[in-house]
């Protein structure tokens, strides 16, 4: 069988035109059975209307005028046929020259019968009704229909409908296999996408129609995943040079110190001092370490509590507590006030990634400089946290490329840290299903410094007025 025959496609498409051939043969069977139950009501009715209209005649004007009656119906051409007989069943006159064998005519009543009609091709053989019975005094009158007329109508009808039965589930079956082949075409085409993924080719896309159908959906929802693959494969290749480059220099120091303590004479506070330093750098080492653990546990979000909770205390409460920190670097910090803004999270990772602009912001931001923190609701409906700062900025070339892991824009690395700040703040935006953006922040000057914006999706105004 060929591949697109044992598609899920091609299977319903078979499924549905036996359905529809078994509904086509009930339907034919009843246009079949209620054509020829019409045909046959309407010929017993025309018998006994023709009986009782010659029943009439022999009432008013005697075996005379009923003879004449049949003789005259029985030489006009059509579908009836009629006997008139005497009473001991001798054929007076009419189409046949003796009566059939039939029932005792009391009252009367139909029976079906076997007749040779010469229909202008030979005596045949037709099975015809008739409705009989003895009139007054004794005469037989019969009068029949030719069923065989309106069987060959019944069939003719039959016969059409079937041939346009045929046809429709003919032409289903044709648009069954085609549906069948298409939907297989472009199923193989994302299947060809994968195999080349599977391989190592990331960069391969799937082709999207533009039908937007749920293959392209699919298509595109693929690329997307694809493109996320790519991006985080380039990390990962790049991340092993990064972790050596940043931890190169503290791990080279931290050897130094040792060395030197090792090789200058046993004094107790040179002793402390060399434990000291080698305590800083390892510090500085577990904290590289202990972000890039803190990243990989944020690809899942069960490993995280998520609650209904009120991002505005713990903006406040970050704020108030870097104060001290502020004023002792010169730095100007300032904080907006907002009212209840609920969001669905993990209060330890918001608190942990607005501690983290923080902490940018004063490291970045010069003496005399500003920093402003706040949030509120923005027009769209989600929650801002915003953290402005008058430093030099970053420029906007650049501010999609260092909320990468691992990037940083000095050259030298001369200040502390190993690129991962950032990257950890997008990451936990995206787990709260929000997004982190890098803006123009405080004007200095000609420099605008830069603003680090968090939005998150609020919760909805029923649900905040459930919880309060």
């Amino acid at each position: 069988m060929p591949s697109f025959a044992r598609t899920a496609t091609f299977i319903l498409a078979f499924g549905q035109a036996i359905v529809f051939l078994a509904l086509v043969f009930a339907l034919l069977t009843y246009v079949y059975y209620a054509t020829a139950g019409e045909v046959s009501r309407e010929a017993d009715e025309a018998v006994v209307r023709e009986y009782r209209l010659l029943a009439g005649a022999y009432d008013s004007g005697g075996l005379r005028e009923l003879n004449q009656q049949v003789v005259e119906r029985s030489a006009a051409p059509g579908p009836l046929y009629y006997v008139l007989a005497d009473q001991s069943g001798k054929v007076i006159a009419g189409d046949y020259d003796a009566l059939p064998r039939m029932p005792v005519a009391g009252e009367p009543m139909h029976f079906n019968f076997r007749a040779t009609v010469d229909d202008g091709q030979g005596p045949q053989q037709h099975k015809t009704r008739a409705y009989f019975g003895r009139l007054l005094n004794g005469p037989i009158l019969l009068v029949a229909h030719d069923r065989d007329d309106s069987r060959a109508a019944a069939s003719r009808m039959t016969r059409a409908l079937t041939y346009a039965a045929g046809i429709s589930v003919a032409f289903s079956i044709l648009a069954g296999l085609v549906a069948a082949w298409l939907a297989s075409r472009r199923v193989e085409k994302l299947s060809e996408t994968t195999r080349k993924v599977m391989a190592g080719d990331l960069s391969h896309r799937a082709k999207v129609e533009g039908w937007g159908d749920e293959f392209d959906l699919l298509a595109q929802n693929l690329n997307d995943m694809l493109a996320r693959l790519q991006k985080q494969d380039a990390a990962a290749r790049t991340a092993g040079d990064a972790i050596a480059h940043d931890l190169r220099t503290p791990l080279a120091r931290l050897r130094q110190s040792i060395e030197a303590a090792l090789q200058a004479p046993p004094n107790v506070e040179s002793d402390r001092d060399a434990l000291r330093a080698a305590q800083d750098e390892t510090d500085s080492i577990l904290k590289t370490f202990n972000a890039v653990l803190q990243l990989s546990r944020l690809r899942s979000a069960e490993q995280w509590r998520m609650v209904r909770l009120d991002v505005a205390p713990i903006v406040e409460e970050l704020a108030d507590l870097y104060e001290p920190a502020a004023e002792e670097a010169g730095v100007v910090l300032t904080k907006g006030r907002a009212s209840a803004l609920m969001v669905q999270g993990d209060a330890q990772l918001i608190s942990q990634v607005v501690a983290n602009l923080l902490d940018n912001a004063m490291k970045y931001t010069p003496k005399s400089g500003r920093v402003h923190v706040s949030c509120g609701m923005r027009s769209d409906g989600r929650i801002e946290i915003r953290v402005a700062d008058s430093g030099p900025g970053v420029p906007v070339e650049d501010r999609e490329r260092i909320k990468e892991r691992f990037v940083r824009l000095e050259e030298h690395r001369t200040t502390p840290g190993a690129g991962l700040g950032l990257s950890l703040v997008a990451a936990v935006a995206e787990l709260h299903r929000g997004a982190f953006m890098l803006e123009d922040g405080l004007a200095n000057g000609r420099s605008f410094g830069l603003a680090a914006v968090i939005v998150l999706p609020a919760l909805d105004a029923q649900e905040k007025r459930r919880l309060w």
